[in-house]
């Protein structure tokens, strides 16, 4: 499919732009100060089918921005038949991973019943249990 120098730019902005809604509304939203003043967080969005990244906020951490795609695969791999509605949530570093405190969010995102992309959030939270609360 060939597509127009304009038409490309126009879609790779609102992309971007998606993108960066993300990131704007979970550091609006965060109650954490690690997300919401240091922006210890990412999220994109990810081809439907590998995993690969397709456009990641400009607001996050860059360190997420290699990682993310190997969560993505990892969901891909062990849910293939994932549905609409489905939202996996996993902080295992060895996943895409970082370390345990960096928990992620992975939805299938459908059109006419087709999965088109996969959306990906990260975020660094303190209290993922332990003896005592805070313990990482």
């Amino acid at each position: 499919m060939a597509i127009d120098p304009v038409t490309l730019a126009v879609l790779k902005g609102r992309l971007e732009q998606i993108a960066d809604e993300m990131d704007a509304t979970l550091f609006r939203a965060a109650f954490n100060p690690t997300i919401s003043e240091a922006h210890d967080a990412c999220h994109g969005l990810y081809h439907a089918e590998t995993g690969a990244t397709l456009i990641q906020g400009k607001s996050g951490l860059p360190i997420f921005v290699g990682v993310m795609a190997f969560g993505v695969k990892a969901v891909i791999d062990k849910f293939p038949d994932a549905a609409a509605g489905d939202i996996f949530i996993f902080n295992d570093p060895y996943l895409g991973g970082t370390h345990l405190s960096d928990l992620r969010l992975v939805q299938p995102v459908f059109d006419g019943g087709e999965r088109i992309c996969w959306l990906a959030s990260v975020g660094h939270w303190h209290d993922v249990g332990g003896a005592v609360p805070g313990q990482l």
